[in-house]
Formats: C-alpha cells, sequence, structure tokens
C-alpha cells in the first residue's frame, strides 16, 4: 500500500486471502480476508470488487468528458442536476469538511488544480501567472454549491468545476467494504492506495497490523499504528506528486486561498477515525489538514478532536507532530 503499510504478523498460520488490482487506471487497491465468504470463490470477489470500483470511475473521474461528474460541471448554472448514491456519498463528507475548515479545503478547486497541470490537461508549459491564478480562484467556492440530500440534487449557483479526487479513495473503500459486509464478511482489510479501513481480526486471531509510511518513497515505516478495534486511515502527502521548474518544486496540493501550491514544511498527513466512520470522511480531512500544514493543521486537529500525525521536513531530518487524539494510537517504529 502507499502511505499506509500493511504489515506481516510473527506468526505464521494461514495467510489471508489476498485480492487486488488497479482502481481509477493507476492506484492499486487490496483486500485481505480472514477467510472467503461462503460459496464466493476469490476470482468471482475480486470481480464484484473491481465491477464496483470501475461504477466508482464512470461517477466521479474528471479525466474523462462522459462521467456524471464531469456531465455535472458542464451542466447550465442554477439548474439542480439528479446525482446517484456514489456521487452524494463523495459530495457529502467533502461539502462538511470545505464547511469546517471554511474552504481552507474546496471541493471545488477543480479550476486550480487544473490551471497548475494536476488534472487531466496535464502540465503546463510555465508556472500561472497572477492574473491566471486569480482567473482561476474566482470559479472557486464551495458555498456556492447547493446539495439537497434529500433530494438527491445538486446545483451550481455559479461556474464551478468540483473536483472530488480527495475523497474519491475514501468512497471506493468505503463502498467495497459494503459489498463485503453485505456478503457477511467481518475480518478484513480493504485499501485504496493511502485510503484503508480495516476491521477484525487476521487468520492469525490478532490485529491487522498497519504503519504510515516514511514519506520519501522509501518504503519504511515512520510510526506503527494501535489500531485494534479497526478504523478509517487516510494519508495524504506532497511528497509523490509534483513538478519542479527554475529548481522549484510545486506540489499539487493546492491552497485555496493563494491559488498557489502549498510551501509549508509539512509532507504527508494521516488521519485515523474511529470504527464507523466513512473513510470518505478521513480521506477529505487528511487532504484538508494537508494544505494547512503541520503547525496550523495541528491547532485546527486538537480543536476538532481528530486523531492525525503531521510529518514535515525541516532542516534536513522529518518531524512529527501528532495530535491529542492520535498519541494512544502511535507507536514508534
Amino acid at each position: 500500500m502507499l502511505a499506509i503499510l500493511a504489515l506481516s504478523g510473527c506468526s505464521r498460520p494461514s495467510p489471508p486471502v489476498t485480492l487486488g488490482g488497479i482502481a481509477f487506471y493507476s492506484m492499486a487497491w487490496q483486500v485481505k480476508l480472514r477467510e472467503l465468504p461462503s460459496g464466493v470463490t476469490a476470482t468471482a470477489l475480486q470481480a464484484e470488487l473491481q465491477t464496483e470500483l470501475d461504477a466508482i470511475n464512470r461517477a466521479l473521474s474528471t479525466y474523462q468528458p462522459d462521467t456524471e461528474l464531469m456531465r455535472f460541471n458542464a451542466s447550465p448554472v442554477g439548474t439542480p442536476v439528479g446525482v446517484s448514491p456514489i456521487l452524494l456519498q463523495a459530495l457529502q463528507p467533502a461539502l462538511a469538511v470545505s464547511a469546517a475548515t471554511d474552504g481552507r479545503y474546496d471541493v471545488t478547486i477543480g479550476p486550480l488544480v487544473n490551471l497548475w497541470g494536476f488534472g487531466a490537461q496535464g502540465r503546463p508549459e510555465r508556472v500561472p501567472d497572477a492574473a491566471a491564478i486569480a482567473a482561476a480562484r474566482a470559479r472557486v467556492g464551495w458555498q456556492h454549491l447547493q446539495l439537497d440530500a434529500a433530494m438527491r440534487e445538486l446545483t451550481r449557483q455559479r461556474d464551478l468545476f468540483v473536483d472530488l479526487s480527495s475523497v474519491g479513495e475514501g468512497v471506493a473503500v468505503d463502498r467495497l467494504v459494503a459489498v463485503l459486509e453485505r456478503r457477511g464478511v467481518q475480518d478484513y482489510l480493504v485499501g485504496v492506495a493511502g485510503t484503508l479501513r480495516t476491521r477484525g481480526l487476521r487468520p492469525d486471531g490478532q490485529s491487522w497490523q498497519l504503519a504510515v509510511e516514511q514519506p520519501d518513497g522509501s518504503g519504511r515505516v515512520a510510526r506503527r499504528l494501535n489500531l485494534p478495534g479497526g478504523g478509517a486511515i487516510s494519508t495524504s502527502g506532497s511528497y509523490r506528486n509534483y513538478f519542479e521548474q527554475d529548481g522549484v518544486r510545486y506540489s499539487h496540493t493546492i491552497d485555496p486561498r493563494s491559488g498557489r501550491p502549498v510551501s509549508h514544511h509539512g509532507v504527508s498527513v494521516t488521519v485515523m477515525l474511529a470504527p464507523g466512520k466513512a473513510v470518505a470522511t478521513a480521506d477529505a480531512w487528511a487532504t484538508a489538514l494537508n494544505v494547512l500544514g503541520p503547525q496550523d493543521g495541528l491547532v485546527l486537529a486538537n480543536r476538532l478532536n481528530l486523531a492525525a500525525l503531521f510529518i514535515a521536513r525541516e532542516q534536513g531530518r522529518f518531524t512529527h507532530y501528532v495530535s491529542d487524539a492520535a498519541k494512544p494510537l502511535l507507536t514508534s517504529p
């Protein structure tokens, strides 16, 4: 797994059933089960899970013009548009976190993401100038997106571009978990890239062993997670997706307030939520706290009682900032 590592135990009983593949054309997904549900083969279950992931891509992707989200982004301003359960499941946590951060995380960040070359159009030939950034920022504003959850309708009150990539992995994990639980599976680890949910036990009767990856691409462990009851875990980082120009590194994490990539020293944020909480919510909060950075983000995490681990690169080494709620959940490597 990227960003979150699934560790092996010391004992060697029968290994977990492992399924996996590619989600959203480029992201690894993995499911580990204590045992298969009755009457279902591994091949059939893997196909069922992949079908679910493909449906999520058709709803949420901004890389194909005919997805449900892209059709909404092209819809007339002021006209309510019906949304599918998948799109609703992504919108609700994204809008909730947009409101909770007063737009420091913004679900309508799409124009800025595209401007800086982290969307479907690819990298720009040059760093955007102030006029281009101002024009893109004028099309950003979560408060101008109206969701009627009861009617399952969404309205653009201005010319906005919704980008749900910050919750896509979380929605995918939530929906894969739903498939498993409908089949009666109680013991599992489900992950898409840096987002995970665990429940129950491994085949050896122990809790699933997890760790946060050192944010340098080495695969080394930064901190181990102590989540005996399971839960939702998501990591957002700026160390994998970026470009460099004229000696300056530009992260894919964009701050809606400035319209520019973040420039603080934070390189990753991991958020841990209790069992029963949506993984998509952890996904949104990981991105939001990554935008804020380790200092401001830690203040907000403590105020909201969020379990969060911030890793920053300062003076050539990694520094960990741990929220109060996260301290009982983390151990040293």
